[in-house]
């Protein structure tokens, strides 16, 4: 078995209201004066598990991100590794 580790970076798509996103605009607007500041928030992950090989790795890593950290309807996500 080889080690592999992996970071999903989950977000909600472009389409979907970022309420908190617009929270942090504002909380940053009252400390301090920022032009064009836009923010998305979202959430990352840092997974480390065995695989037999990249193509298992990346199936696991696929199936956690599709099934269990992200919501297809409202985000999106990428894998790094």
């Amino acid at each position: 078995m080889n080690e592999f580790e992996a970071v999903v970076n989950v977000k909600l798509k472009d389409t979907i209201k970022d309420i908190k996103a617009q929270t942090l605009e504002q909380a940053v607007h009252n400390l301090i004066s920022v032009k064009n500041l836009k923010c998305r928030v979202g959430s990352r992950y840092s997974i480390k598990f065995e695989a037999k090989d990249k193509k298992e790795a990346e199936h696991i890593i696929k199936t956690i991100a599709d099934e269990i950290l992200s919501n297809s309807v409202i985000e999106e996500y990428e894998i790094l590794w």
